[in-house]
Order: C-alpha cells, then sequence, then structure tokens
C-alpha cells in the first residue's frame, strides 16, 4: 500500500507559500469541517446565520436611528446600518473565532504536519457563506425601501474584498498570537464588542466631530465602512479613510502572514 509522506519544503516564506498550493485540499477539508461543526448540532441550524445578523440590525437601527436620531443622510436607518453591519459582522465573527481555533486544533497541531495557516484561512472562507447571507439579506432591504444604489456600486467587491483580505490578515496575526498569548482569547471578544460602537457601523463619519475624525480613521474598518456607503449612496468619496484601510490591509496581510510564520516553527511546542 502506498504511504504518503507530508513533510515542510523549507523554513523560509516562500518554501511555506509552496507547502500552502500542495496541501490546499487539507483547507477543503478545514472548511467543510467547520461548517459542520458550526451548525450540524444546532437545532435551528443555518437559520442562525440570518438570525444573528437580524437582531443586531434592529438594535443598531433603532437605537441610533430612531432614538439617538443620528442623521442618515436621508436614508432609512434600518438600510444605512444594515450596509455598515454586513462587513463588520464578517470581520467580527471571523477575528473572535480564528484563536479559539487554534487552540480546538491543538492535537492535530501536535501529531502532524500541515501549513497551520489553513486553521484561520478555513475560518475566513467558513465565513464567506454568511456573508453572502449578508449581502442577500441587504438586497431584500433595498428591494423593501425602493432605493436604487448609485453608480458607484460597481465598486462594491473592490470593496468587499478589502474587507475579506483585512480580516484574513488580522486573523493570520491572531491566530498566531493567541497560541503564544492565551490572553488574547479573553481580550478580543472585548474589542470586537467595542469596535462595534467605535467604528462607523451604525452611523456614518460625518455625525462625529471633525476634530475626532482622526482618530476615527485610524481604525482599520472606518474606511471600509465609508466606502461601502459611498458604494450604496453616493456622496463625497472617502479617500482618506480608505487609503488608511488600505495601508492597513497591506500590513496585516504582510505583518501576519510573517508572524504566522514565525510563531509556527515552535507552536507544536506552545500550544
Amino acid at each position: 500500500m502506498e504511504k504518503t509522506v507530508i513533510t515542510p519544503s523549507g523554513t523560509s516564506l516562500w518554501g511555506y507559500l509552496r507547502d500552502m498550493r500542495r496541501y490546499h485540499r487539507i483547507l477543503y477539508a478545514f472548511t467543510y469541517r467547520s461548517i459542520r461543526g458550526k451548525y450540524a448540532q444546532t437545532l435551528m441550524g443555518f437559520l442562525w446565520v440570518i438570525i444573528n445578523p437580524l437582531i443586531s440590525l434592529i438594535i443598531l437601527g433603532f437605537v441610533f436611528g430612531k432614538v439617538a436620531k443620528l442623521d442618515t443622510q436621508g436614508v432609512d436607518p434600518f438600510l444605512y446600518t444594515m450596509i455598515g453591519l454586513v462587513g463588520w459582522t464578517y470581520f467580527a465573527n471571523v477575528v473572535s473565532a480564528a484563536g479559539g481555533n487554534m487552540i480546538g486544533a491543538s492535537n492535530m497541531i501536535k501529531k502532524i504536519f500541515f501549513p497551520r495557516i489553513f486553521i484561520p484561512l478555513s475560518v475566513v472562507a467558513t465565513a464567506l457563506i454568511e456573508l453572502v447571507v449578508l449581502i442577500g439579506l441587504m438586497l431584500i432591504l433595498l428591494l423593501l425601501n425602493q432605493y436604487w444604489p448609485s453608480k458607484n456600486i460597481v465598486f462594491y467587491p473592490l470593496v468587499l474584498l478589502l474587507i475579506v483580505l483585512l480580516t484574513a490578515g488580522v486573523s493570520f496575526f491572531l491566530g498566531a498570537a493567541v497560541v503564544r498569548y492565551r490572553d488574547f482569547q479573553q481580550v478580543v471578544p472585548f474589542l470586537t464588542r467595542i469596535g462595534l460602537y467605535a467604528t462607523p457601523v451604525a452611523y456614518g463619519l460625518h455625525v462625529v466631530d471633525v476634530k475626532y475624525r482622526f482618530l476615527f480613521n485610524l481604525n482599520p474598518m472606518t474606511g471600509l465602512m465609508e466606502g461601502s456607503r459611498w458604494c450604496f449612496f453616493g456622496g463625497i468619496f472617502p479617500g482618506e479613510a480608505l487609503s488608511i484601510s488600505l495601508i492597513w490591509t497591506v500590513v496585516f496581510w504582510v505583518m501576519g502572514l510573517l508572524y504566522f510564520n514565525r510563531v509556527e516553527k515552535t507552536m507544536a511546542d506552545l500550544i
């Protein structure tokens, strides 16, 4: 019987990237396992993909749009919130799960070799299903409000791509950081809860006092939230905020990949 032996190509980053390409089928297996594990044993199954963001939409839209009455530039507050909630929900769900999945796969990490970065990547890939569902809900809200997006909508796929890339980069960093410092398991969920309000998800950057806008722009997700709304509602192009988000995306991708590659060399011992 023929035996397959999986060995690393080398310790360099390029060797690591070759391993990822060589063993890409393992990523498919992890993703399928992640999807089954997330929904197979739940009473309502895949419906949770719809229920969770709907509850967030109702609460945020009511609080910021109806109670606080923040300016939504003439757009229904629930629709305004949903545009931001699509990208934020994807980001928050992935970065919250990335570290936990690394710890959950500790036995596998100790026993066999495979590119460990497939673990956070499988979370990124699994959440794409939820992202598609959220986009579907957003389209339904557009129809219910009889709202026709601006011509800038053609750029929305690029904004979504940046959201996915930023999310993946942050997940690489956190996946490695959690293995070395377990404190991140407690810190990340807290930061995502705070981030929901510190990021212009249910409100626009235009309602923030001018002297504080630069601080908001330092948030990697701010430009992507503003860019998403620009794609649908038009208005002034958020060039500064988007440029900062683009820089953060490149930084997290490069630094996250390098840091993960570095930690992976001793990951089996640390975990």
